[in-house]
């Protein structure tokens, strides 16, 4: 056997110096890893996929396959994560030299063929026996559409390793960042938390978000396709969603609790293991919603450069509960500033877990333990979608003599997701206090944001000396009620997990396309606002009342460019990799600015002179061209902003009731200016008379339009002033689009109506 043959190399997850053989078994589909658990020849095969994603091969790695080969894919993404969990080797986005082909014309070794893989260094190996069939045929030629692919890929890769092209992963990135920021935002105090932030600190804030968010998730751009369940599709409608919605609940939470009372909520963190306000969920807090913002903008649907607002809103949100979390006037905001530490919870917690601990071994109770890790784990991660909100790791604790603590929660039933029904019974929460002693070899342990371990070498496990594990019943069940579980319960659940994860894979491989995205942005859109919600005891309200499960119109219009076009998948890679998920705001975007200075200009479109002008220049909303005062783009989105908090203010029944007043005095007036501009001069005088009485009819509508918007008080005033020019000779003042004329100051008057009501002229059809 000594004379196998290397046909491929990649990334291997975790360094072993074992080597691993057995025959291959390609797995193309959800329906061929069923009919290969079924086959129960798993224990003895290594798999080859095409992804790095966890869910397509879960059914693989809880029957515990030999190995694992992924033709894309990082050590970073989901599989690689599970597989170091399993102990599982696993050699990441290989590129075979020779075999046969599958159904796309990729190269992979025949079924069957017995391989082998070396994971001795980073570099993982597979070697093929002598013999194995290969297909020499040549390759047919790329398509237009794999010839792109490739040309994005090879100019995407640089920027998987230098952000921007010039910054790295880690702490050296870390402190590139920071240096070239000027703003303190991303130190936490009582000033800066309890107050509004500049524009300048939200870009400040929002240039490291793009580093920090670059820094753990680039690499899993080239995960690959899941087979399973659609994520990048399913992300990019849920953070479109969140950016459309969350703005409101945010600030219905903040009317609860105050903002000393979401700084206490952020504090759940520190005082209760097995809850969702944790680490990773306050992060989801600021980044995916805003991520959202991003994703609109490059759809062209909304312009980045709109809500402001909202932008504040959503960042001091997340810092808040940041500030409850670290508790600690100054702290460094994200893990990444910590040098990857986020020893969160209360040492209280730790001391307990410390002496709840018990030693692992290397017979049967480390075999156990490592079975129950892996096994929570990957039915958390399936039934939240695949994504890391059913996992949150905090640490690492020292406990001294050179000895540290992991503690990790695997969430498994909420009963806000339907799906749940297949861990009915099991618990909401598993914490694990795992606590290792490296025995003075080097272990470098870094804790990211989004709380999840990595550690270097990879292999981590190795080191782990006891371990405890708890329960928590459901999400209400009080923190000092969390319960100490024995190595026989352990077992009874881990029975169940089996069973569980066979079931809900099955349900979801027969899912339509368009449930498993509905579904997987559900978990999205309910995870990262639901927890808090919860605890300040408005979700029953935020979900009766604000139609927490409704889409919203924006997010539907998203969903066929994100879907059936293919743009989600691209925009992940991009936003993530390029560092363009955080637009930065203009300057003066924040400036407080009252839609009575914008609003008479986007009206008309121009004025030659304009109120608070100096203001608006300043805030960079308008410009003075030669024809007047224009609004820019950040102007006009302002307006929008503006109105939009206007209308959510309205009696809109009541208005809509008046514009149909006023709509029947319009026909006639358009009607009448189109028989005045062909009048003869002594005909015009007969039409005066008609005028006025038209002035006069729609008085009733504009007195009581003033009483629900004040800001409506000048039209009958301006109407009058132009009639009594008219009645004096000045008949000008009927139609000139130059002066105060009445066709002048009633078409500003139904656009007034029109925008107001968020109605199109177009659709109206009128002109």
């Amino acid at each position: 056997m000594d004379d196998f043959k290397l046909v491929g190399t990649g990334a291997a997850v975790f360094e072993d110096g074992r080597e691993t053989e057995g025959p291959v078994r390609f797995l193309d589909s959800p329906q061929a890893v069923i009919d290969f658990i079924g086959s129960g020849e798993a224990s003895n095969t290594i798999v080859v996929a095409r992804g790095g994603t966890t869910t397509f091969l879960t059914p693989a790695l809880t029957a515990g396959v030999k190995g694992i080969v992924t033709l894309q894919g990082a050590p970073t993404s989901h599989l690689g994560i599970l597989s170091r969990e399993y102990g599982i080797p696993c050699v990441m986005g290989v590129t075979f030299t020779e075999g046969v082909r599958s159904s796309r014309n990729e190269i992979i070794p025949a079924d069957g063929a017995i391989a082998r893989l070396d994971v001795s260094t980073k570099e993982g190996r597979v070697l093929i026996e002598p013999g194995a069939p290969v297909d020499d045929a040549p390759l047919p030629d790329p398509t237009e559409e794999e010839t792109a692919a490739a040309a994005m890929m090879e100019q995407i890769l640089p920027l998987l390793h230098q952000f921007g092209g010039t910054i790295p992963h880690g702490r050296a990135g870390d402190e590139q960042v920071r240096a070239g920021l000027s703003s303190g935002v991303l130190a936490l105090t009582a000033e800066n938390t309890a107050r509004d932030l500049t524009v300048q600190e939200l870009n400040a804030l929002q240039t490291y978000m793009a580093w920090n968010i670059w820094d753990f998730l680039a690499l899993r751009a080239t995960e690959g396709e899941s087979g399973l369940i659609p994520r990048q599709e399913y992300e990019c409608f849920g953070c479109v969603q969140q950016w459309l919605r969350y703005p409101a609940f945010y600030r219905l939470i903040l009317e609860q609790v105050g903002v000393e009372g979401l700084i206490d909520l952020g504090r759940t963190a520190r005082r209760e293991p097995a809850s969702k306000a944790n680490m990773l969920h306050i992060w989801c807090t600021g980044f995916t919603p805003m991520f959202g913002r991003a994703i609109l903008g490059e759809l062209g649907i909304r312009d980045p450069a709109a809500d402001a607002e909202d932008v504040a809103l959503v960042a001091q949100f997340m810092r808040r509960l940041y500030m409850g979390m670290w508790e600690k006037e100054g702290a460094e905001l994200f893990t990444s500033m910590r040098g990857y530490k986020g020893a969160v919870l209360d040492r209280s917690w730790i001391e307990r877990f410390a002496r709840d601990a018990q030693p692992v071994g290397d017979g049967e109770r480390r075999a156990l333990f490592t079975s129950f890790n892996a096994s929570t784990e990957v039915l958390g991660f399936l039934l939240h979608f695949d994504n890391r909100s059913g996992l949150n790791d905090s640490g690492p604790y020292d406990l001294g003599d050179g000895r540290f603590m992991i503690v990790r929660d695997h969430f498994l039933h909420d009963p806000m997701y339907h799906w749940h029904d297949v861990a009915e019974q099991l618990p909401h929460c598993f914490t694990q206090a795992m606590i290792f002693d490296t025995g003075g070899a080097d272990l470098d342990v870094a804790l990211m944001d989004g709380g999840t371990t990595f550690t270097e070498p990879a292999n981590y496990l190795q080191y782990l000396q006891s371990a405890a594990v708890y329960v928590r019943e459901r999400w209400e069940t009080p923190a000092a009620e969390i319960r100490l579980i024995d190595d026989a319960e352990m077992q009874r659940y881990l029975d169940i997990c089996g069973p569980a994860t066979t079931a809900l894979y099955k349900r979801i491989a027969s899912m339509p396309p368009r449930d498993k995205i509905m579904a997987g942005a559900q978990v999205y859109y309910s995870e990262f606002v639901v927890p808090f919600a919860r605890l300040a005891g408005v979700w029953e309200q935020m979900r009766d009342e604000l139609d927490f499960h409704e889409l919203d119109p924006v997010a539907s219009e998203a969903y066929y460019p994100l879907v059936r076009d293919g743009l989600g998948k691209q925009l992940v890679a991009k936003l993530f990799i390029t560092g363009t998920g955080f637009p930065a705001l203009p300057e003066g975007a924040l400036i407080d600015v009252p839609l009575a200075a914008l609003h008479p200009l986007v009206l008309r479109g121009t004025r030659e002179s304009l109120e608070q002008a100096s203001l608006l220049e300043e805030a960079g909303l308008v410009v003075k061209t030669s024809a007047g005062y224009i609004p820019t783009e950040a102007g006009l989105a302002k307006h929008a902003s503006l109105l939009a908090a206007e209308q959510g203010t309205l009696d809109r029944d009541t208005l809509e009731a008046i514009y149909e007043r006023f709509l029947a005095a319009n026909g006639p007036f358009k009607a009448l200016g189109a028989r005045w501009q062909s009048a003869a001069e002594d005909d015009r005088w007969e039409l005066v008379g008609e005028l006025a009485d038209l002035v006069e009819r729609v008085e009733p509508a504009l007195r009581r339009t003033s009483e629900l918007l004040p800001r409506f008080d000048g039209y009958a005033p301006r109407l009058s002033a132009a009639l009594e020019k008219v009645e004096a000779g000045e008949h000008d003042y009927v139609t000139s689009p130059r002066l105060e004329s009445l066709h002048t100051v009633w078409m500003e008057l139904h656009e007034d109506y029109l925008q107001t009501l968020g109605i199109s002229r177009e659709e109206e059809g009128s002109y």
